[in-house]
């Protein structure tokens, strides 16, 4: 990695030392798992995929399971950092016995311990998309309480890296307080609706950053011109709504979850031969690359911006 500073969230946005750091990334896996039980290929697939990203202008992959060391030093070498999700039982009645709490606890200390201080890591995400029935059936006060014990745990393992929980629109309401940053994954597909709850989620956020953990279209079920066509003003919208960043779903179509090889779904930039879709092109533009601080947004006229000065009996 170019820089080993670490990212931190600031107020509404990220930043990198002083430079500010806007999320531009792709979720990436899970793959067939291999003899080892890892979920993210080989490293030399790894290599090339990573290089494909940087040349997007993409800077952080989302992942699903807990990395091997490799994964991590292939990405500090692309100068690529990682959101790694940590899994755990999350459809079963977790709150209902100590010794499972206990397990899952013991878990996220165990997996954030294994690379803690490693400096391609961007940050860990403690769950994903809890379903709403087990909310409401548990007790949202008590799912969030946990929530942010599991954060709090994280933590303490590598007090140097950014802590957060994946939410959705159902259980928007889900929100641990000790969080670095807020978190939704959220398909909408009409560019007004979607706006309009970006600003809500702004509002739910308050102080604190603002990224979106999952956002794509279908291509089997929608052309490739649809989903560049909705990459790109999805690019605008993030940007218009002061977002902190957002992580595009998903990097290829190859996709192996639940056990097994998902095949009539294909959300990627690029297909399974990892050659690009239409929307690889268009983002290309849009994110701009390598480094680029922010999106590039051309701006059909230049903004005014109303300075406020407060007095004391001015």
């Amino acid at each position: 990695m170019t820089s080993p500073v670490r990212v931190r969230a600031l107020a509404k946005f990220f930043f990198e030392g002083d430079r500010k750091f806007f999320v531009k990334g792709a979720t990436y896996g899970p793959f067939r798992p291999d003899a080892a039980g890892d979920y993210l290929g080989n490293p030399e697939q790894a290599r090339r995929d990573l290089a494909q990203m940087r040349e997007l202008g993409i800077n952080v992959a989302r992942i699903y399971h807990l990395p091997p060391r490799w994964f991590l030093d292939c990405c500090a070498e692309a100068g690529v950092r990682v959101l790694i999700t940590l899994p755990w039982a999350k459809h079963i009645e977790f709150l209902v016995r100590a010794k499972t709490r206990r397990e899952i606890v013991k878990a996220v200390r165990t997996a954030v311990a294994t690379h803690a201080g490693h400096p391609a890591i961007f940050g860990y995400l403690v769950g994903n998309e809890i379903p709403t029935t087990m909310v409401r059936w548990l007790g949202v006060r008590r799912v969030t309480e946990f929530l942010e014990t599991l954060i709090r745990v994280g933590r303490e393992a590598d007090p140097n890296v950014l802590f957060s929980y994946a939410s959705y629109p159902p259980t928007e309401y889900l929100l641990p307080q000790n969080v670095d940053f807020c978190c939704f994954n959220v398909y909408l597909h009409d560019q007004r609706d979607f706006e309009k709850y970006l600003l809500r989620l702004q509002n739910l956020a308050e102080e604190k950053p603002l990224m979106l953990g999952e956002f794509g279209m279908d291509t089997i079920r929608h052309s490739e011109e649809e989903q560049a066509e909705m990459l790109s003003w999805h690019v605008d919208s993030v940007v218009r709504c002061g977002l902190a960043g957002t992580i595009f779903f998903a990097w290829t179509d190859e996709w192996f979850t639940g056990e097994q090889e998902i095949t009539d779904w294909s959300f990627g930039l690029v297909r399974r031969d990892r050659t690009p879709k239409k929307s690889f092109f268009a983002l290309q533009n849009k994110l701009g690359q390598d480094d680029s601080a922010l999106p590039h947004r051309d701006l059909p006229r230049t903004p005014f911006v109303s300075v406020i000065v407060c007095s004391y009996n001015g």
